[in-house]
């Protein structure tokens, strides 16, 4: 698989202030990891079979090979703390 333009439908964004904040419900809480960011937009996710999957790892080397190789356009940001709202019937 090559670069993935950001204009791509498999690729979702969440704004970092949103991603800061709990949501209500059940949620995952993601922390100390390094994420593949678009300056403007925030957090990237890959978006497949209806599921947003987060491009982070705890591993920056690991998180700026992704980037290198899928998503040019990105940066790699330290983000302590994020959060996001999931559905338990997505793992079933």
């Amino acid at each position: 698989m090559g670069a993935i333009d950001k204009s791509d439908p498999r690729i979702a964004f969440v704004p970092e202030d949103q991603a800061a904040t709990p949501p209500a419900g059940l949620i995952e809480h993601m922390k100390d990891r390094w994420w593949v960011t678009h300056p403007v937009e925030g957090l990237v996710f890959y978006v497949t079979r209806g599921l947003h999957s987060p491009q982070r790892n705890s591993n920056e080397t690991i998180t700026r090979h992704l980037r290198d190789k899928l998503y040019p356009w990105a940066e790699v940001k330290f983000i302590p703390s994020v959060f996001r709202r999931i559905n338990p019937s997505d793992y079933a």
